[in-house]
């Protein structure tokens, strides 16, 4: 059970920079098609700054979903000997 739940928690916590990023990468390459561009710097760096604006907007939020899991846990651990 707790294996399950750290899975879960680590999928919502990954999912919206996983997001992101992929759809950052989709458009990229939708981009790079039409106007037969290929060069990898233009494919990496909207790529990481659409990472980073995500882990800016979903940060608190990542952080809280995390702390409270972990909260949690611990909050189990007394009452798993006894």
């Amino acid at each position: 059970m707790i294996a399950q739940g750290a899975l879960l928690v680590a999928l919502k916590v990954s999912a919206p920079v996983l997001g992101f990023g992929m759809l950052s990468g989709l458009l990229i390459g939708v981009f790079q098609t039409v106007t037969q561009l290929q060069d990898s710097t233009l494919a990496f760096v909207p790529k990481l700054l659409a990472t980073l604006v995500s882990l800016a907007i979903f940060g608190p939020w990542m952080l809280h979903t995390l702390v409270t899991y972990s909260a949690e846990l611990l909050g189990r651990l007394p009452g798993a000997w006894g």
